[in-house]
């Protein structure tokens, strides 16, 4: 029990520690009815696009060298509602490593690692067609006393 309790411990500090090395990626998105399309601005590598939305909608598509595009009909049945994406990359700039955690696997731990950056969004699907979210448009949510 107690190494299973300190294998999640060390999983999830590695899994925090990361969680910073992500930079803002200057994106745009450039969807078409049905497809999830995003332009990174920039060349990258080792692409990763993530949509999730309603009722447990997941989709993901990954390329190492060209951008991802998810088409919603290719997917299969999908909800009206709000998604939300991610778009990962990797840049080709070298960053140190500062995590010393020794994982048990022996060997020596790398000195560097290559630079992530990303960027997110939301859009609405009504009608089977993807449209540009606005948050000014969306209904208010009431609160139960």
């Amino acid at each position: 029990m107690k190494s299973a309790t300190l294998g999640l411990v060390a999983g999830l500090a590695i899994g925090v520690s990361s969680a910073g090395w992500a930079q803002e990626m200057k994106a745009t998105q450039k969807f078409t009815e049905t497809q999830i399309v995003v332009d990174p601005g920039a060349h990258y590598s080792n692409y990763t696009l993530t949509v999730t939305g309603p009722h447990g909608f997941h989709a993901s598509a990954s390329s190492n060298s060209e951008v991802p595009v998810i088409d919603l009909r290719r997917i299969g049945a999908f909800d009206d509602g709000t998604y939300h994406y991610q778009l990962t990359a990797s840049t080709n700039e070298r960053v140190p490593v500062r995590d010393t955690l020794d994982n048990g696997r022996g060997g020596r731990h790398p000195d560097w690692m290559v630079r992530s950056v990303s960027t997110s969004g939301v859009f609405q699907v009504k009608g089977g067609t993807i449209m540009k979210f606005d948050p000014a448009e969306r209904e208010p949510t009431h609160r139960r006393r």
